[in-house]
């Protein structure tokens, strides 16, 4: 069996966003995975893997850190089971949408939720948390929620593109939902495990395609520990 190392908070949470695009790929796949729970300050758990972040995976002996990395060796080394990428192309394109996703979605979302994850998380990693997410922002997690407003409003612009598409067809990868789709919901998964504001109107797009998306796999993302 697959082992998982990923994230951890209170109530047993899952709360790394990259941890959840390997969750879902690995649905996709149709592969079973055991999971171990790490805290975020603790690097010495995941040494083996030659790194300090997660996720990470040992598949048969062979170590793979880093969501893309571990999403093309499960398409390559899992070649007859669903594709995640469909193709040469198609792997390109959600490389491209995979950096856009982290270098907009991703910081446009953090203001919006960084102090209710702060709540969250295993009380052994707030010290090292505060100081990681104060330095990225720039200001202190009581001010990032004071200003959570104008982040939501930042963050609705940000993604008002994948509402337009989103209207059109029922996945972010068109007819059937691809990695690319779990790129996205990987944010939104976030937010919804680790915070308790919900972000989007019930007849949004968005909102209709995570519904989608937390059903598949018979509930596979829906039945977790939220906030």
């Amino acid at each position: 069996m697959i082992e998982l190392w990923e994230l951890g908070g209170k109530g047993e949470r899952r709360y790394s966003l990259f941890s959840w695009r390997t969750r879902m790929a690995l649905a996709h796949k149709g592969l079973e995975f055991e999971s171990h729970a790490v805290r975020m300050s603790d690097k010495g758990a995941i040494a083996f893997s030659g790194g300090k972040t997660v996720p990470v995976i040992k598949d048969e002996g062979v170590v793979v850190r880093d969501s893309w990395a571990i999403a093309e060796h499960l398409e390559d080394r899992y070649a007859d089971r669903p594709a995640l990428f469909g193709g040469a192309v198609g792997r390109g394109l959600t490389r491209t949408f995979n950096t856009w996703v982290d270098r907009a979605v991703v910081p446009a979302m953090m203001p919006v939720i960084v102090a209710d994850i702060f709540e969250r998380i295993d009380a052994a990693d707030q010290q090292y948390f505060r100081a990681m997410f104060e330095g990225f922002l720039k200001c202190t997690l009581e001010e990032a929620r004071g200003r959570s407003g104008d982040a939501r409003g930042r963050l609705q612009r940000v993604l008002e593109p994948m509402q337009a598409v989103l209207k059109r067809q029922p996945y972010v990868s068109g007819e059937a939902p691809a990695y690319g789709d779990y790129i996205l919901f990987s944010v939104l998964q976030w937010a919804r495990i680790a915070s308790p504001q919900e972000l989007f109107d019930k007849s949004d797009p968005l909102f209709l395609w995570r519904e989608r998306i937390l059903d598949l796999y018979d509930g596979f993302a829906r039945n977790v520990a939220i906030a």
